[in-house]
């Protein structure tokens, strides 16, 4: 099973291209995508949990009240330092 899980973090991560998605949406969508050879046999959803949460780690997907979603590139870069506020 380990060499499914780069092909489905690329599924997870195409799936959340799109929008952001609960994880039995998510569950659903990857199985619906996966091509005749690629099926699995057994509990898809502790796949996709542990690849979602690899994602996570690698700062690649944000979960937010249990809605999974691809963090904005903006976000994940160091703040910016502002110049004084003008009143």
């Amino acid at each position: 099973m380990a060499s499914l899980s780069t092909p489905l973090r690329s599924l997870i991560l195409k799936q959340l291209a799109d929008h952001e998605m609960q994880l039995l949406t998510l569950v659903v969508s990857v199985r619906k995508s996966l091509v005749p050879a690629d099926r699995i046999k057994g509990d898809l959803t502790g796949l996709v949990k542990s690849a979602i949460r690899q994602l996570i780690l690698n700062k690649v997907v944000v979960e937010t009240d249990g809605m999974f979603s691809l963090i904005n590139p903006a976000e994940s870069a160091s703040p910016k330092i502002l110049g004084p506020a003008i009143h």
